[in-house]
């Protein structure tokens, strides 16, 4: 199901009045396009209301899961940058990098995960991933590496080892609670709509 990227139609509803998987929740301007891939609803709604919050970044799609991702990738332009889960269900994102980077070599693919793995870091970026962040990042450090990543001319660069665009601290998951990135969008969503 998809929603039209032209802009000479009507403006597809914001993030804030719910996007359809899959689909663009904006009429595309200027700004890094990115689409987001998670598995998890609820956090891909809220982190493209609080990205598109941040200024110069547009959530302009979102997928449940890569396969979704990929036929997408196969018949449409792909955004500046994706940021691509690990973990969904029965599916890995890091299984998704390398092609995503043979449908698509303008496009910075950034794994955005809740487990800080050196295997699965060095895996991603090896394949062809940009950066590698975790969710228990703060949403403004994520939208900063979401830019950077976007200026960088180079999306792919084949690394076996060494730092991504800036190193991600080993930070883990808090067992049996949300990410914090849902902490801290709640507490910002709130403090807007008060």
């Amino acid at each position: 199901m998809e929603k039209n990227e032209n802009a000479s139609e009507p403006a597809a509803p914001s993030a804030a009045s719910g996007s359809v998987t899959g689909t663009p929740t904006k009429t595309m301007s200027s700004g890094v396009r990115v689409w987001l891939v998670d598995d998890n609803d609820e956090l891909r709604k809220l982190l493209a209301e609080v990205l598109d919050l941040q200024g110069g970044i547009q959530c302009a799609r979102d997928f449940s899961s890569p396969d979704e991702l990929l036929s997408t990738l196969a018949s449409k332009p792909g955004p500046d940058v994706i940021l691509l889960d690990v973990q969904m269900g029965d599916r890995n994102g890091l299984d998704a990098v390398r092609p995503i980077r043979s449908l698509t070599r303008r496009t910075h693919v950034l794994m955005f995960t809740t487990c800080y793995n050196p295997e699965w870091r060095e895996r991603a970026l090896g394949d062809g991933a940009s950066d590698y962040l975790l969710k228990s990042e703060a949403i403004e450090t994520v939208a900063d590496r979401i830019r950077r990543a976007a200026e960088d001319p180079v999306p792919c660069r084949k690394r076996s080892r060494g730092p991504a665009l800036t190193t991600a601290s080993p930070k883990r998951a808090r067992p049996g609670k949300p990410p914090r990135i849902f902490d801290r969008a709640l507490e910002r969503l709130r403090g807007l709509w008060n």
